[in-house]
């Protein structure tokens, strides 16, 4: 039978967009919240994120109201040299683990569940021991999950691979162990970005690497989005 705890909200998903959910009916309400994860630990797919990945933004757009990302720095050195810093994965992940343990559960409002699935109808189960909880009738659902973020380490391509070919997501090219003759970069997003940069970066010569990509590609420049000293965007370029 299943046990039922009883709360205000049950939310489905640790990722940034439920940690900012949670972070902000705290600080506006007195609400109580059950959240369940299947992931081990907060962070949503930054937690199994390849190893060179950083944010996009700088890290003072990212994370939740109540504490910020990031020691509002200036990158010093790399391709970001002169603009706001960028969080690496594991900047991300030690950060919402923080909000957890340090804003959330000393809240005395938050019950955590990881490695817990939501298997619909205000119940879910502990992947490890496979025991069940229950939310009381009352309580709001809220499916922070619902965009069905997808990055390369949680499945197979969506095409062939041929048998001869090596294939491996970006999560796997820092454990590359010999040399080969060529790199082919599958997809123009931040993640074959990325991944191109990461070989460039580690002396792979430009014609080694194989871009490919779509014809509608577009970019912003990041030097036109960088906090001003009021948080405000700043524009670095007329």
């Amino acid at each position: 039978m299943a046990e039922t705890i009883a709360a205000d909200y049950l939310v489905v998903g640790t990722g940034a967009m439920g940690m900012a959910f949670v972070d902000t009916l705290l600080s506006d309400t007195q609400c109580t919240v059950v959240m369940v994860d299947r992931y081990a630990r907060p962070g949503g797919h930054w937690t199994i994120a390849y190893p060179f990945v950083r944010l996009h933004q700088p890290s003072a757009f990212y994370g939740v109201n109540s504490r910020a990302l990031g020691e509002d720095k200036v990158d010093q050195v790399g391709w970001n040299k002169g603009l706001a810093e960028l969080a690496t994965v594991d900047e991300v992940c030690g950060y919402f683990s923080i909000v957890m343990h340090q804003t959330f559960l000393p809240s005395g409002r938050v019950s955590y569940f990881p490695k817990h699935e939501y298997t619909g109808n205000g119940e879910f189960r502990s992947i490890v021991t496979g025991k069940t909880f229950r939310v009381n009738e009352t309580t709001r659902i809220v499916d922070a999950t619902y965009m069905k973020v997808k990055v390369p380490a949680m499945g197979s391509p969506s095409y062939e691979v041929a048998n001869e070919v090596s294939l491996v997501t970006p999560n796997d090219l820092t454990k590359v162990t010999r040399p080969y003759g060529g790199y082919t970069v599958v997809g123009a997003g931040k993640t074959g970005i990325d991944a191109c940069l990461w070989l460039l970066a580690n002396g792979v010569h430009e014609n080694k690497i194989t871009w490919i990509m779509p014809r509608d590609s577009w970019f912003f420049k990041r030097g036109a989005l960088q906090p001003g000293p009021s948080g405000t965007v700043m524009p670095l370029y007329a």
